[in-house]
């Protein structure tokens, strides 16, 4: 997860210091840690960038967490926010385990670890920031925490011990892996026979995790997608904390272990392996019911931008995000899936109306919008990555924009919403449209631009404008 600092105006910067209290910072002035921190993150930045029109497209990337923001994983609202012992409750540690804790930052989760594998176990620590790995002891030692070992990882490995470890814990840090290949490749080779490794992740799908910038959250989708590749098997999948998807994950070539398998909605509704029909849900919403033929529970995921076609009028909706949804047992169940309208002149659908489901690219301008406002980020010049905030406003706005050739009038007065004023709405909706390929300039709302940004200040969205408006 990152922090974002108002660098301009902070005299000093500082690490959080657990000798000195649960809030105690140690001050220095700026210098080559902050130059440091500084070039790092955006060439994380520029990397995202770069990765973000790839063909396969899972995910972009974000800029990790520096020891800057160290304070944040000791925050504490932490434990009721994430209720960190319902997980480790799930992963059921015990005396004699070895664990390592990938990403760990200050420690927040391993000096809770280790009391449980003791007395013989071992928790690993491994971070690539020697900073973290400092404050990690230092907290160990003030809460008389033993059997935990500090390890320098690099980008591209842990540096784990191979064949030893009984647990690989990963929370909310893979999201930040720049290298997550080589990365996934070093955890598997440390897995002892029937290690699991227990993933952490803020998620995306229902908007539990929406107080996560965009880019510091995965749906399953995303992770299956990439853990699959790298050799890895579902083993279990929960869902019991308040905004974080909970994966437990096998070695492939651990047979011993039963895997919970996972389909794409457009594979298994083709290879029968499920039956599903929409209707409408609302005006935010379709509704999907669904049960598995199959006879043992499977995962089911779908695309953001998913197209629902209405039967029988003007009433399509898009998928805003990707989905998922577990199939127990073969009862039919009721699977909600966050949808936008496509059309402005519409009538809100019910239950009623029907829909064909259809692959994203039914529409490819909107699939590629929606994809966008998943995503959540943008980088403009050398600016500061903007995080535009996203409300139903703005992605309506966003696919009216990139739909159509309305005027910023006719736009207006359908997304004025309690959060967002109407000129933040349709500014952050030409941000996702201009990052999605469309040329907002051209556009009959473009005349109107300065009323929109005229009276705002943000100043991303402001450098953003000026940018556009040059040219650039």
């Amino acid at each position: 997860m990152l922090l974002i600092f108002d660098l301009q105006n902070a005299p000093s910067v500082g690490r959080f210091d657990g000798r000195h209290g649960s809030h105690g910072f140690r001050y220095w002035r700026p210098s080559r840690v902050l130059l440091a921190f500084l070039l790092t993150t955006a060439a994380g930045l520029y990397s995202a960038e770069a990765q973000i029109d790839r063909q396969d497209r899972h995910r972009v990337p974000a800029a990790f967490m520096t020891y800057l923001g160290a304070e944040w994983l000791e925050r504490a609202d932490r434990a009721v926010e994430e209720e960190p012992q319902r997980v480790l409750e799930a992963m059921a540690v015990g005396p004699g385990d070895v664990v390592a804790d990938v990403g760990c930052g200050s420690g927040y989760y391993a000096r809770q670890v280790a009391p449980l594998v003791q007395p013989g176990g071992t928790v690993y620590c491994e971070d690539i920031q020697p900073e973290m790995l400092e404050l990690m002891q230092d907290l160990a030692a003030d809460e008389n925490v033993t059997g935990v070992q500090a390890i320098l990882g690099t980008l591209t490995d842990p540096k784990l011990p191979s064949g030893q470890v009984d647990w690989v814990l990963i929370a909310d840090v893979y999201h930040e892996m720049s290298a997550p290949e080589p990365m996934l490749a070093g955890i598997r080779r440390a897995l002892s026979p029937g290690g699991r490794v227990a993933l952490l992740e803020y998620r995306v799908e229902d908007g539990t995790g929406d107080q996560i910038k965009a880019d510091h959250r995965m749906s399953v989708r995303q992770v299956l997608l990439e853990w699959k590749a790298a050799g890895f098997a579902l083993a279990e999948l929960h869902e019991f904390l308040p905004s974080q998807h909970l994966f437990f994950f096998r070695s492939t070539t651990d047979t011993a272990e039963v895997s919970l398998e996972d389909y794409d909605l457009f594979d298994a509704i083709d290879t029968g392996r499920v039956e599903a029909h929409a209707f409408g849900g609302g005006n935010d919403a379709v509704t999907i019911r669904i049960r598995r033929t199959e006879d043992h529970p499977i995962v089911v995921t779908s695309p953001v931008g998913t197209y629902f076609r209405s039967e029988g009028g003007p009433r399509d909706m898009l998928a805003r995000r990707d989905g998922w949804v577990v199939l127990s047992d073969a009862e039919w169940r009721d699977w909600t899936i966050g949808s936008v309208g496509r059309q402005r002149e519409r009538r809100i659908p019910n239950e009623s109306d029907s829909f064909e489901i259809l692959p994203p690219s039914t529409e490819p301008r909107l699939e590629n919008l929606m994809y966008q406002i998943q995503v959540g980020t943008y980088t403009v010049a050398n600016s500061p990555t903007l995080y535009p905030f996203v409300t139903s406003g703005v992605e309506q706005a966003a696919v009216w924009i990139t739909d159509s050739d309305l005027d910023y009038e006719t736009i207006a007065g359908d997304v004025e919403g309690p959060r967002m004023p109407a000129q933040y709405a349709v500014a952050f909706a030409l941000v996702f449209a201009d990052r999605a390929g469309v040329d907002v300039k051209t556009r009959s709302i473009w005349k109107d631009s300065e009323q929109v940004f005229g009276v705002l200040r943000d100043r991303g969205l402001g450098l953003w404008y000026q940018l556009k408006s040059d040219g650039r």
